[in-house]
């Protein structure tokens, strides 16, 4: 019997199985790999929110590191999110006029779940109502 993909703890082991699954050709299992290794990040963080940021940031860099050959980190993400914190960052991706880059590459890839607007959308209880509105809206626009 085959290692259910949930069951996964290993990010190596996961990237291996992206690997063979990118080279024969099947998506369905490269991006349920790829979903898996982004929620492992956040896994042992308290903070629900927090956790789940660090999956969206993950899911950022794996297809950063995809696009480019190599790992690539999210340099000004991972800055904002040290100097303001991750509530901000979350509150200036949903508010700005303009979609994030991360949030492009996510929504290219149908992976709107992996986007900090969706991240919004699932705690609203820790957003002003107009964060909350604006993080809405711009998973409607892409959905």
């Amino acid at each position: 019997m085959k290692k259910p993909i949930s069951a996964f703890t290993d990010k190596s082991e996961l990237t291996k199985l992206m690997a063979n699954a990118r080279r024969l050709g099947n998506e369905e299992i490269y991006n349920q790999a790829f979903r898996r290794r982004c929620e492992l990040e956040g896994a042992n963080i308290d903070d629900s929110l927090h956790s789940r940021f660090m999956e969206v940031l993950a899911a950022y860099e794996g297809l950063l590191a995809e696009k480019h050959g190599r790992a690539q980190a999210a340099g000004r993400t991972r800055q904002k999110m040290a100097k303001a914190g991750i509530e901000q960052c979350l509150i200036d991706w949903s508010l700005d006029s303009k979609e994030s880059d991360a949030f492009a590459l996510l929504s290219e890839r149908g992976m709107l779940e992996l986007t900090g607007e969706f991240v919004v959308t699932q705690f609203p209880d820790r957003f002003d109502d107009k964060v909350v509105a604006a993080a809405k809206a711009r998973l409607e626009k892409y959905s």
